[in-house]
């Protein structure tokens, strides 16, 4: 009687700790859903949140060495005012410049249709529905159709310029009581504490590195860009920085329009040029080089940024790509580091450290053996 007891108990332990999971799983869907569905809020706190902590470090400095709250306060926002503004003055040049383009390749642009159209049907064979669905593409009127797109989208992120500026606005004034709060929040949850000071730390090394890696990139693809003679060379650099902070893929994304333009105004050998460049220097720099720093800095593994791009890339659009590791790391300190009992979890996440460590002490142990 007694062992028929211990069974029945053991299943009912067993279908709880299911249940469990079945309710955590469907939480979390829930969850996923209403941020995809509210993704245009989302995307600019999380981005404002990120600009707000990698500029908290120069509040202290300013702190530190006797300038008043308010004005160290004043300058950070400044600051922070200050890179959004380059960088949607930097866009909206950049789309401007892009729809004064590409009207003056019309010709090259039918002369690489018709060319196209020869090396399908008689050199490859393809029937003329094929080839019609693929010239379709290539046409004038749908690179104007996209330039102009483009530009409507620079006209139509005043709203959330402004939205975006009053978050780090506020942000900002309040920060001035987070580690206060912080402080309050530790004497109780000091976890959570910890694996949020954390993830901003490592948020701010991720972007630090980023900016640095595609200030490295974009200063060489402009070189090559205006020694090669394609149009629009700043714009096609800019797109490269801004494409940076996507692992992985934002090098595809920024090599296909400078390819483009090099080949309806160079030619072929610019073309090669510049597809030979980008995948040389960007894609050692962008796919291997800065990978490496960025896992070993965030504690993230090449594969967990990969996925991270294309899982926040579809919930929240391209805020999402952009913001992908901070946002990782966040998901990563609220559901795992802020949590002792999960702390098994770290490795398989991207957190290595501890792995590199037993690896280190295997290497010294052989190497006092041998």
């Amino acid at each position: 009687m007694s062992e028929t007891k211990n069974v029945v108990a053991a299943g009912i332990g067993t279908n709880s700790s299911g249940t469990k999971v079945l309710i955590s799983l469907a939480a979390a869907v829930i969850v996923l859903f209403g941020l995809s569905r509210i993704s245009s809020i989302v995307g600019p706190v999380f981005l404002a949140l990120i600009l707000t902590i990698c500029v908290y470090p120069l509040k202290q400095k300013m702190l530190a060495r006797g300038v008043p709250a308010v004005v160290a306060t004043l300058v950070t926002i400044l600051t922070v005012f200050a890179m959004i503004g380059a960088l949607i003055a930097a866009l909206w040049v950049s789309a401007v410049q892009f729809t004064r383009l590409i009207p003056q390749f019309g010709p090259q642009i039918a002369q690489l249709r018709d060319d196209l159209r020869v090396f399908l049907h008689d050199d490859l064979g393809i029937g003329d529905d094929q080839i019609r669905s693929v010239l379709a593409s290539v046409d004038l009127r749908v690179l104007l159709d996209t330039a102009y797109g483009l530009l409507g989208s620079a006209l139509n992120v005043g709203s959330g310029t402004i939205f975006l500026l009053l978050l780090v606005l506020f942000m900002s004034i309040d920060g001035a009581y987070y580690p206060t709060i912080l402080a309050v929040v530790k004497q109780k949850r000091a976890p959570v504490v910890e694996a949020l000071s954390n993830f901003a730390k490592l948020s701010r090394s991720f972007m630090i590195m980023t900016t640095i890696f595609g200030a490295i990139v974009a200063l060489l693809n402009l070189t090559l860009l205006l020694v090669v003679g394609v149009p629009g060379a700043g714009l096609w650099a800019m797109l490269a920085f801004v494409c940076g902070f996507i692992p992985f893929i934002g090098f595809w994304i920024s090599l296909v329009p400078a390819a483009i333009m090099a080949l309806l105004a160079g030619g072929l050998p610019a073309f090669i040029a510049v597809v030979a460049f980008y995948g040389v220097i960007n894609s050692l720099i962008q796919s291997i080089i800065q990978p490496k720093f960025v896992a070993g800095s965030v504690n993230l593994n090449m594969t967990l940024t990969f996925l991270s791009v294309i899982f926040w890339s579809a919930l929240l659009g391209p805020l999402g790509a952009l913001m992908a590791v901070p946002l990782s790391l966040f998901a990563r300190a609220i559901l795992v580091d802020a949590h002792p009992e999960s702390a098994w979890l770290k490795p398989l996440l991207g957190d290595v450290s501890v792995s590199k460590a037993m690896l280190k002490e295997q290497k010294a142990a052989k190497r006092a053996t041998s």
